[in-house]
């Protein structure tokens, strides 16, 4: 099995557009390396595109070019009945507001769904890791709490995306991934 990518808005808003040279740059990073990053349908929706949609890109989505190449995917629904999945949503949005000092029901749920769809790509055997690559530090420190609580240990890693790690990245950072078990 492999490492999936779990990238969130964050990531594309601070490369740019396609014309950016951050963008550019993970790019060819992501494709150099062979992986492809996915992101939550609500994640997809903050972008622009129709998550409901059967074919993406759609709408007015200024980052289609990495759906369109097929180095950016839009993950599967959530599966919210799956306890593990609305648990560590719940609880994601719980620690999100701790850190944050704002009121649970004004956490965006893109957030939540970034360790959601962890939680689900590692519980479906779908993945034997999971890099969740974010802006958004209490998400992934969040992540990276409650997933290996729940038997995950090892197997999620968070990277913050900082405009210097966007302005430096490499295939290397991607082939290497989260240590696979």
């Amino acid at each position: 099995m492999t490492t999936a990518y779990v990238v969130d808005t964050g990531v594309f808003v601070r490369c740019g557009g396609p014309d950016n040279e951050k963008f550019q740059r993970l790019r060819r990073a992501v494709r150099s390396a062979g992986v492809v990053l996915t992101v939550p349908r609500r994640v997809y929706g903050e972008l622009g595109g129709d998550p409901v949609a059967d074919e993406y890109p759609s709408g007015d989505l200024p980052y289609s070019t990495g759906f369109e190449e097929g180095w950016v995917v839009v993950a599967d629904e959530l599966d919210y009945a799956n306890s593990l999945v609305s648990t560590v949503m719940d609880e994601g949005r719980r620690v999100i507001a701790n850190e944050t000092g704002r009121d649970e029901d004004a956490i965006e749920k893109a957030d939540t769904a970034l360790v959601g769809l962890a939680a689900q790509l590692l519980d479906d055997g779908d993945a034997a890791s999971v890099v969740l690559l974010t802006t958004d530090k209490p998400a992934g420190r969040a992540a990276e709490m409650l997933l290996p609580e729940r038997g995950f240990d090892g197997r999620i890693e968070y990277r913050y995306a900082s405009e210097a790690y966007l302005e430096t990245v490499t295939a290397g950072e991607f082939r290497g991934g989260a240590t696979d078990p």
